[in-house]
């Protein structure tokens, strides 16, 4: 990318996009990928993927008046990244590249992404029974080890991205997949968990004394929390992970991809409880659709995690 930006466009990504409407069959080889292709790619090094920001930026360095923001949106657009915060090099170049697709090369557009969604490790709070919602606690040491089971779980599942909750219990168990896979994060705001109200820092038995409606409705997990709780609604927890799901899944088709999140999140999602540490595994797509192929599995783990 340094390389690009310093203006060498021998094999650049502007002129691959600004011939793009040229390349046709007969750029492609017998063989698989072109020669062009192969350039462009070593361009990325061992990128798998890279920040939308970065991208657009190195775009414009190399030439401004054709590369704006509408253009380079509608670049992002039709090539199925949708608003992902990080882009799929692999994605992104497979586009660019689809009339360079040779025999006994498959493509992956359209193909589902597999999601596997854990949720985050033990925290001192989840010890003690009591609801973090958007209080921001870390894991205890117990939680560190659940999120090193984790990563010993999906570390061979050759992921295309880690994506996380900024909340730190859910950050601190999604570095230890990405130091495990050498991917970097992609901290992304949707994945927060659920605002939860009157009942953060509270125990079950005190919301119970003081909010008897609201711990009733929270304890049959399919139905709405009253008012008087202050919750965030759960279609709108739902709606806004749920584009999350489809952002990855159109930046990453056909290939796997680790998510962390909450509690409250996947019980929004998926209607049932879970227990800390579990893997969840989604299928994502094509379009804005999934559908659920395992949950709440905890088989990777040394003991049995709590269920809070």
């Amino acid at each position: 990318l340094k390389h690009l930006a310093q203006g060498n466009r021998s094999g650049s990504i502007a002129e691959v996009l600004g011939r793009r409407a040229v390349l046709g069959a007969s750029a492609a080889m017998a063989g698989g990928m072109s020669n062009r292709e192969a350039v462009v790619r070593a361009e990325f090094g061992n990128h798998s993927e890279i920040d939308r920001r970065v991208f657009a930026s190195v775009l414009k360095e190399l030439d401004p008046a054709a590369f704006d923001d509408k253009t380079i949106e509608l670049i992002f657009k039709a090539a199925g990244v949708g608003g992902a915060s990080r882009v799929s090099v692999d994605s992104l170049l497979g586009w660019v590249f689809d009339s360079d697709v040779g025999a006994g090369q498959t493509s992956t557009a359209g193909a589902p992404t597999e999601v596997l969604f854990c949720r985050h490790g033990e925290t001192d709070w989840n010890l003690a029974h009591k609801l973090q919602g958007l209080t921001d606690i870390r894991l205890n040491a117990t939680g560190h080890k659940q999120a090193q089971c984790i990563a010993n779980a999906v570390k061979c599942r050759r992921l295309a991205a880690v994506w996380t909750s900024p909340l730190k219990r859910a950050y601190e168990t999604a570095s230890e997949i990405a130091t495990a896979t050498g991917l970097e994060l992609c901290v992304d705001e949707r994945l927060r968990e659920r605002d939860l109200g009157v009942m953060e820092g509270r125990t079950g038995k005190e919301i119970q004394v003081e909010y008897p409606a609201v711990w009733a409705a929270w304890k049959v997990v399919t139905e709405e929390i009253p008012s008087e709780g202050r919750c965030e609604p759960a279609a709108d927890v739902v709606a806004r992970v749920e584009a999350a799901l489809y952002d990855a899944a159109a930046a990453y088709p056909g290939q796997v991809v680790a998510m962390v999140a909450h509690g409250a999140v996947l019980r929004c999602l998926c209607r049932q409880t879970f227990g800390n540490a579990s893997i969840s595994t989604l299928s994502v797509g094509p379009g804005r659709t999934w559908q659920p192929v395992r949950l709440d599995d905890v088989s990777h783990m040394t003991e049995q995690p709590l269920k809070v």
